[in-house]
């Protein structure tokens, strides 16, 4: 057997076993929450970088689940609006969160808790005031525990996990949660696994309001309700719907205490130190 041959066999049997994702994909804003100097700073590219609002608490803690976190008792980050926080019909929002205990988060009734939330259009919207969430919705509520919570041109569409976790563990367990949306349904992961997916209605409504990690801006009765009690680390938003095996991929390394910039080659790190705005080559076995 010629040598040619023999190359272009191990080429195809590489293929079979690896076949290459073309992701093309870009981190509209990274949020890690690194040092105290760096508290809202944003590590895309874009550079969203936010500020700490309200009365209460939105501090910089050196025990988050990578490094460093944000500790939050109503108080929030808020990142300006830049249009590269509107996306079309395709988003992935990824967070590690960590709950206090305060304010009931998963026991008797309970409340809405902010995770991250771009504030929607009010003149268009006057209900929920969102393009794109990630929330907690309180128990005994038809949604049910963590949720994402999506405003489209041809309606609302929201996936929420049905299963509450465990009120003993919501002062020390972290949770991943991760919220996706292809373009034909929007999907619910909680620390890796999709819980609950529902149909995608169209693309996301554009806004020119501004991002907030740990509450909203939604203003009457609803303000001040939905603050979020507790820890969030490694925020990012990501213009394409990512797999299970990559939201996984994600989860993994912060469990082994390494950031997203480590997540080569889905998140490249550029000789800067910046995120590359285009995503490489993803290799995943079948």
């Amino acid at each position: 057997m010629s040598r040619r041959l023999i190359i272009l066999g191990c080429v195809i049997i590489y293929c079979l076993c690896f076949p290459v994702i073309t992701v093309d994909a870009k981190a509209l804003g990274y949020w890690a929450f690194n040092s105290k100097n760096e508290l809202g700073k944003d590590s895309s590219p874009n550079r969203n970088d936010g500020e700490v609002k309200g009365n209460g608490t939105a501090d910089w803690i050196a025990r988050g689940k990578v490094g460093g976190g944000l500790k939050l008792k109503d108080g929030w980050l808020e990142v300006p609006h830049d249009d590269s926080l509107n996306v079309k019909d395709q988003i992935t929002m990824m967070c590690w969160v960590q709950f206090s205990g305060e304010g009931d988060p998963f026991g008797g009734t309970g409340r809405d808790q902010t995770l991250v939330w771009k504030n929607g259009p009010f003149a268009t919207n006057k209900r929920f005031w969102t393009s794109y969430a990630l929330r907690v919705w309180r128990r005994h509520t038809k949604f049910g525990s963590f949720g994402f919570d999506a405003n489209l041109v041809g309606g609302r569409s929201a996936a929420a996990d049905p299963d509450f976790p465990d009120p003993g563990d919501a002062d020390k367990t972290w949770y991943h949660i991760a919220g996706v949306a292809d373009g034909t349904e929007v999907r619910i992961y909680t620390d890796g696994k999709e819980k609950k997916a529902a149909p995608q209605r169209g693309e996301f409504q554009a806004t020119d309001l501004p991002l907030t990690i740990g509450y909203d801006l939604r203003p009457g009765l609803l303000a001040g309700r939905e603050f979020l009690y507790g820890i969030i680390d490694e925020v990012v938003i990501v213009d394409k719907a990512l797999t299970e095996a990559q939201i996984n991929g994600a989860m993994d390394l912060g469990n082994k205490g390494r950031s997203l910039e480590g997540f080569n080659p889905v998140f490249a790190v550029e000789p800067e130190g910046k995120l590359a705005t285009q995503w490489g080559e993803i290799k995943a076995r079948k």
